[in-house]
């Protein structure tokens, strides 16, 4: 039965994914358990923003070490637009991930001619720069002082009362980029992004527009992180540059996609619920007594990943799965 399940269509395995989940959530919405539903919701988020990550490098190759540049936007602008505008962020969730693309979309023409470990410190040099216009634009921005979100209940504003709403619509922004990125894998675009991780000047030579789809692959990303960015921002209630434009929220978000498994849909899921629940372990057990631990915890757990796994967990559990029910099925056919 893991078998057939493991062999079936992305889209099933996608709806059966999301029962699973409301149905694993509602036992602990009727006791009450809150700290788990938010765990929950934090685990989905970062599921969230490693996918979309994930487009960028696993499918098209493009390493990048400032996606929080592109979270911070997003959570930004809404922010701006519901304090200072009254606008929902609803509206400005699309706003935000619209400025992340635009902003991407200069960024592209200085960044998408390095290649390698140049493109990866080039993205770093974006997010510094990012923090810095912000901590510039303070009577905007709120300088360090960050924002602090209005504290009403309104889903319209999208800010819940129960923690399950929350869970819920970062469930529904899952699925969404789940559908998102299974029709990218199998489309021309889809192609022609793994053309060009595999090798971009033989891409080149049959014909694909590297440059292009260089720059709709790094779009593509910086908008969804940028609507991810508007959900972080309203389930935490407040944003300042040294808790989301860090070197820190831009690892976290690599981390998920390469412990789970770079360029797979499920690898980030498997990442984020490993890495979160690793990280509130750390700070259930120590909390604010040892900071950084987490962080030493992290190179540890990827060095681990790495030699054992390099290809990343989900990768290397389902081909172990598909072997071991392979061989079983063998040994049960009659010769």
């Amino acid at each position: 039965m893991l078998s057939r399940v493991l062999k079936s269509k992305p889209l099933i395995n996608i709806v059966k994914f999301a029962a699973s989940l409301i149905l694993l959530s509602i036992p602990f919405k009727l006791l009450k358990l809150h700290f788990i539903l938010y765990l929950m919701t934090l685990i989905l988020l970062y599921a969230y923003l490693g996918q979309c990550w994930n487009i960028l490098y696993g499918y098209a190759g493009q390493l990048s070490f400032g996606h929080a540049a592109f979270l911070g936007i997003g959570a930004y602008v809404s922010s701006i637009l519901l304090i200072r505008f009254g606008i929902s962020p609803w509206i400005g969730m699309i706003v935000g991930g619209a400025i992340c693309a635009l902003f991407a979309f200069f960024m592209s023409f200085p960044l998408l001619k390095l290649r390698g470990a140049y493109f990866a410190l080039a993205t770093l040099g974006m997010a510094e720069v990012v923090r810095l216009i912000v901590l510039r634009l303070d009577f905007i921005t709120g300088g360090g002082r960050g924002l602090l979100l209005p504290v009403v209940t309104s889903p319209w504003l999208l800010l819940f009362g129960d923690i399950w709403h929350w869970f819920l619509t970062a469930l529904g922004m899952n699925l969404a980029l789940l559908y998102i990125s299974y029709r990218i894998e199998g489309s021309k675009l889809g192609m022609a992004f793994r053309a060009i991780k595999q090798d971009e000047e033989a891409s080149s030579s049959v014909g694909v527009d590297v440059f292009k789809y260089k720059m709709i692959a790094l779009l593509l990303s910086a908008s969804l992180t940028g609507i991810g960015g508007t959900f972080y921002a309203q389930l935490v209630g407040y944003i300042r540059p040294d808790i989301i434009l860090t070197t820190e929220r831009s690892d976290e978000i690599v981390v998920v996609a390469v412990i789970g498994g770079i360029g797979t849909l499920w690898g980030p899921m498997l990442g984020s619920a490993i890495l979160l629940s690793i990280r509130q372990l750390i700070y259930s057990l120590l909390g604010g007594t040892y900071m950084g631990v987490h962080l030493i915890v992290y190179g540890i757990l990827i060095m681990i990943i790495i030699i054992f796994a390099p290809e990343g967990l989900y990768p290397t559990i389902k081909k172990r799965l598909m072997m071991e029910f392979g061989e079983a099925k063998s040994r049960g056919t009659p010769s």
